[in-house]
């Protein structure tokens, strides 16, 4: 009898171990290792975190999620022409109606863990709006990767009735070097917002409209008496930005999409 309950409850702990399993690998997007974190007005410091890419492209053989990643592309929302949401309805005025120091949002960590060049997206001004990560060996099939970056404490402002800030970056996982029309779920993954850039495909395209996140939750001040319960805001880059800037530019020479 005993014997016979070890085995039914062995064979449980398998299945169960197993479904857990494939639910990890079926939602293993890329995403960031700490989604969400507190607002830091105090001395202006720094949140480390991380993203992590869950898997890499599709085998057109096998259909396994498991062809190398040869780089990772990350780009924050610059804070001039985002898109800008509250509680899901268009914002017509500026970024600094909610946050006021936006603007230099991200830094890397430098790390060659898993690729062997890194490098800074930057704009016109100098800010760093992201960085990309290629080269070496890659995230091999089967893996996961970590890249660790840090972002500015975000300043939420106190007299907004925003209770968090949710920033959405565009990020590609990329496998094969294409241009723009070669891009599908065997050469890259996209994790970007669909704005209406050129990355966003259609909705077979795996990964298509699903991006990670950055909620900033408000600590620092309370919400004014007026706000009631407050408002969720969501920042997006714009097709423009992601057009212009979710892009490898290597000594001085567009690596990807290939032109």
């Amino acid at each position: 009898m005993k014997s016979s309950t070890f085995k039914y409850r062995t064979l449980i702990l398998i299945t169960a171990v197993g479904l857990a399993g494939a639910w990890q690998s079926a939602f293993a997007h890329t995403r960031l290792k700490t989604p969400e974190v507190q607002e830091n007005a105090a001395e202006h410091g720094s949140d480390y975190n991380a993203v992590v890419v869950g898997h890499g492209c599709t085998n057109p053989t096998t259909g396994a999620v498991d062809v190398t990643v040869l780089g990772t592309v990350v780009v924050f929302p610059d804070g001039k022409d985002s898109i800008i949401t509250v509680d899901g309805a268009p914002h017509t005025g500026d970024l600094t109606d909610f946050v006021t120091n936006w603007g230099n949002p991200v830094t890397k960590i430098q790390d060659r863990s898993i690729f062997d060049f890194e490098d800074y997206i930057k704009d016109s001004l100098g800010n760093k709006l992201g960085f990309w990560t290629g080269g070496g060996n890659g995230l091999k099939g089967g893996f996961r990767a970590v890249i660790p970056f840090t972002t500015a404490g975000v300043i939420i402002n106190e007299s907004s009735c925003a209770k968090s800030v949710t920033f959405v970056p565009g990020i590609a996982d990329i496998c094969q070097i294409t241009d723009v029309a070669g891009i599908n779920a065997e050469t890259a993954n996209i994790w970007a917002p669909a704005v209406g850039s050129i990355y966003d495909g259609s909705p077979e395209r795996h990964g298509y409209d699903s991006p990670a996140t950055l909620k900033v939750a408000r600590s620092a001040t309370p919400l004014p008496e007026s706000c009631g319960v407050g408002v969720d805001v969501v920042v997006k880059p714009s097709a423009n930005q992601l057009d212009r800037d979710l892009r490898i530019n290597f000594n001085g020479s567009q690596i990807w999409p290939a032109q």
